[in-house]
């Protein structure tokens, strides 16, 4: 996190580090019937939402909404012509509008890098 941009930057704070070290390890393990985090929803309580603060843990894109934008605006630049001809072009085949959108730009911008090794690869949708 020092070296790159995260949404987390308060939690970088040297006090807030020493709290976070001098807790007992317990109290920072979730269990079977425990949230992640509880200990910080905790200190929030009263200052959220409850359907805010003690929602699902979800991945910082899907829980900010980030990740549908993105979705949304990638695949505007992409015809569902376009799709159909550029999907196939490597393997394993792109699988949506927005992967070909993002191929596209990978192939555009990144020089060396081969985007038809690395695109696709790692998906887990």
């Amino acid at each position: 996190m020092a070296h790159g941009l995260e949404a987390r930057v308060p939690f970088l704070e040297l006090d807030m580090i020493e709290l976070g070290l001098s807790l007992p390890a317990g109290w920072k393990l979730a269990g079977p019937d425990q949230p992640e985090k509880r200990l910080l929803r905790r200190a929030f309580d009263g200052w959220l939402p409850e359907e805010f603060l003690w929602r699902k843990k979800e991945q910082f894109g899907d829980g900010s909404g980030a990740s549908s934008v993105l979705k949304e605006r990638m695949e505007e630049t992409v015809t569902q012509e376009e799709f159909e001809r550029e999907h196939e072009e490597i393997e394993p085949a792109l699988r949506t509008r927005e992967e070909v959108a993002y191929y596209r730009i990978f192939r555009e911008h990144l020089g060396p890098v081969r985007p038809q090794r690395v695109i696709g690869r790692f998906a887990t949708a």
